[in-house]
């Protein structure tokens, strides 16, 4: 019986640490404050035309101090932006932010070009634009 509980208790201290890890990456310090504006934590990266892009893309509702408002629940879009090779992005464009988290999994743009960026808008919120990015052909 003692055995099973100390497993127990280091199966949710190991919980909590990849929880702490998770919200640093992806920018969640805690809520401190609502929403003004939102930034790409994890950018676009260059990558095949066709192709998803990977790693995948993540946008963040943060505050005036750059902490994520995980009260946030609002709908992101994301758009391109700087269209240098008169792509069309496709994927699920729009997504429901989780904890002021909106993560995009299987964008791709179809088109080669050097110097694309995307936007990111969502309401009551200052939008985004990534840093740029290529697709090859």
């Amino acid at each position: 019986m003692r055995r099973a509980r100390v497993i127990l208790i280091a199966a949710a201290a190991l919980a909590a640490a990849c929880d702490a890890a998770i919200n640093r990456v992806i920018g969640i310090v805690g809520s401190g404050g609502t929403a003004t504006h939102l930034t790409f934590t994890v950018q676009p990266t260059s990558t095949t035309a066709g192709l998803v892009i990977t790693p995948t893309v993540v946008v963040v509702a943060q505050n005036s101090s750059g902490n994520a408002d995980t009260t946030y629940t609002n709908s992101v879009t994301v758009a391109i932006g700087a269209n240098p090779g008169g792509g069309t992005l496709s994927g699920t464009r729009t997504v429901t932010s989780s904890r002021g988290v909106a993560t995009f999994s299987n964008l791709s743009i179809n088109n080669a070009g050097t110097g694309y960026t995307l936007t990111a808008a969502a309401p009551l919120v200052t939008s985004a634009t990534s840093a740029t990015f290529n697709i090859t052909p």
